[in-house]
């Protein structure tokens, strides 16, 4: 989430010397250091895909359009904030998905799963004139108040911006259309000029006109891709949706996708740049990856002009955050990413997993995810993430588990082609994009079946992962399992050789993590805390002085055996920790059968060691 924290305007009157704006994805520690200082916390419920800090966004770079709004004031209402919220639940079918009362007014939002710039501005006027709200909050750049901190407008006076109410309500465009009354003319002509002057539109747009041959071939084998194009549908937002999904399963590029889309009914019914608009956001959403160039002749090289003609950004993968005191290198996670997470049995790599799918989810909240466990059950998994989400209940959606099992309890040894048509068959269906993909762990996995042995088996699956993450975009966590040789009972720091079956399983990851529990074998002593350490063995794409996470040096996080959840240490927890540290390196050295050295850690930089809070809009 980007947060722009503004100082409060009697504020910089008093220090006109004063930093008067941050800007950035800053943690709570930060925001709440901030609003205590007098600053108002705002944050942007739409906001751009790609996020580069220290760049300040304009309304041109917001390309991801989650939720229309309106900023109810009771300076200028006639209704008090009891009589208004009560209008907004006045219909039931139009109940905002989230109310929070901004300490002099009303906010609402509506979550709308198929919105984009256009429609995002048409829906804002028509909600405002609806519930005779302030009209000025209908801009492609558009903060709003972030509920959990206080309104420090009014010197001497800070009024708390706290949630009322939240109901997990998605809707669509169509949903909202038919519930609101028709836009205006004068409406209309300030959101096409607001589009145009953001988006700097004043050239003629060009389009292609041509569908490509092989969307004929699909028509005429496909029934369902016949009914959408024609139009016989109920929904035709969520119809096109469905037709960009099957489009992605049969193997269509991004651009025939497009060519297509661009003149799909909804679309024609547009100016020339609004179907741009509406095509590109659907295809955006579900080709997230493009692999640039002919995948049955590829050149024997290309010159870096090349390359870098085809543009970097895209080259890398799309930006796919998790919490911040893991994903803290400036290159971050992306799809088509292979990050390898290896540790001892027993030690928590599930959790580990599971905690990123936690990061995954607030941090992507377009994207669903996929879990295939080695030998626990989807049950034990399904059971493992509701504790963690606790009332979060919308959140159950967001985790799909591929059992390793059938149901007669025989063990189906996936392989990697098989997982493959899982995910694709699943994007078709379910209409969502898979981003993480955990496969625990490698020894799941159907061998390749070389002669050369187990070795050969494994370096073939190990060859597989990048490609496997490329070709389904999303970033896959390969785990495996280090032997008790190099992991002792779970509590030894690991290595890059650690992994299970091959040292050179490291060799494929773009991130190797190793984890392992130093107090696991005090953890008899009640007094003891649950700590998992960690370390980056390799980042391949790392930065000096740029990185805030560093390759080969040890951090930690404390475990929840109640909720399962994990998060960085307290100063007080850090002394607890320090003092059994010492106590369980001395009862290592009684182990005769391992050769130790004592565990070192390093403490995790105080401004980023903090507790990843929930999104405030759910």
């Amino acid at each position: 989430m980007i947060y722009r924290c503004i100082a409060a305007q009697w504020l910089q009157a008093e220090h006109p010397n004063i930093r008067r704006v941050y800007e950035g994805e800053f943690d709570d520690a930060k925001l709440l250091e901030l609003n205590k200082k007098n600053y108002n916390i705002y944050f942007l419920p739409n906001y751009p895909s790609v996020y580069h800090p220290g760049e300040t966004v304009d309304g041109s770079k917001i390309d991801l359009f989650r939720y229309v709004f309106v900023d109810y004031d009771l300076k200028r209402g006639t209704l008090s904030k009891l009589q208004f919220v009560s209008k907004l639940k006045e219909v039931e079918a139009l109940r905002p998905t989230l109310i929070v009362d901004s300490g002099n007014g009303i906010h609402a939002y509506w979550q709308v799963s198929d919105l984009d710039a256009t429609s995002y501005l048409k829906l804002q006027r028509r909600l405002c004139r609806y519930f005779d709200a302030d009209e000025a909050v209908s801009q492609i750049y558009q903060l709003m108040r972030a509920p959990g901190f206080n309104n420090v407008k009014e010197k001497g006076n800070p009024k708390p911006c706290a949630e009322l109410s939240f109901e997990d309500r998605v809707y669509t465009c169509e949903q909202l259309d038919l519930l609101l009354p028709p836009l205006t003319p004068e409406d209309a002509q300030h959101c096409q000029q607001h589009f145009d002057k953001t988006y700097k539109i004043g050239d003629p747009v060009k389009i292609n006109d041509d569908i490509p041959p092989r969307f004929g071939r699909l028509l005429s084998r496909c029934q369902e891709v016949k009914d959408i194009w024609s139009g016989n549908v109920e929904d035709r937002s969520t119809a096109d949706y469905r037709l960009g999904h099957l489009m992605f399963a049969d193997g269509f590029s991004r651009d025939e996708a497009l060519s297509v889309l661009v003149n799909c009914q909804k679309a024609l019914e547009r100016s020339p740049s609004h179907r741009v608009s509406y095509a590109t956001n659907i295809v955006d959403k579900i080709w997230t990856y493009e692999i640039e160039g002919d995948k049955e002749t590829k050149p024997l090289a290309r010159t870096v002009r090349e390359i870098l003609s085809k543009g970097t950004e895209g080259l890398k993968g799309v930006r796919f955050a998790c919490h911040k005191y893991i994903d803290a290198t400036e290159h971050g996670f992306r799809l088509g990413h292979v990050i390898g997470l290896v540790a001892g049995s027993g030690v928590g790599k599930t959790a580990m997993a599971l905690n990123m799918f936690m990061g995954f989810v607030q941090n992507n909240p377009d994207y669903d995810h996929l879990f295939i466990p080695l030998e626990q059950t989807d049950n034990e998994i399904a059971d493992r993430w509701a504790r963690m989400c606790g009332d979060q209940t919308h959140l159950h959606d967001k985790v799909h588990v591929l059992s390793n099992y059938d149901e007669d309890g025989s063990f189906r040894h996936l392989s990697f082609s098989e997982i493959k048509d899982y995910i694709l068959r699943m994007q078709s269906e379910n209409k969502r994009k898979i981003g993480c993909v955990v496969i625990d762990h490698i020894g799941a996995l159907r061998k390749a079946g070389a002669k050369d042995g187990e070795k050969q088996d494994l370096m073939a699956i190990c060859h597989a992962m990048k490609a496997f993450a490329i070709e389904t975009k999303t970033l896959l966590v390969m785990q495996s399992q280090a032997p008790r040789e190099k992991a002792g009972s779970g509590d030894l720091e690991l290595g890059k050789d650690a992994a299970y079956g091959t040292v050179y399983f490291e060799s494929y990851c773009d991130y190797l993590i190793t984890i392992w529990q130093p107090l696991k074998r005090c953890y008899s002593d009640s007094d003891c805390p649950g700590v998992t350490a960690y370390k980056f063995c390799k980042i391949r794409h790392k930065r000096k002085g740029a990185d805030s996470i560093q390759e080969d040096v040890c951090y930690r996080l404390l475990f929840d055996p109640e909720t399962e959840l994990m998060r960085p240490l307290t100063s007080k927890e850090e002394a607890a920790f320090d003092f059994f540290n010492s106590k369980a390196t001395n009862l290592r050295k009684l182990d005769r059968k391992t050769d130790l050295v004592p565990y070192k850690s390093t403490t995790w930089l105080q401004d980023e060691a903090v507790i990843d809070g929930n999104s405030s809009l759910g």
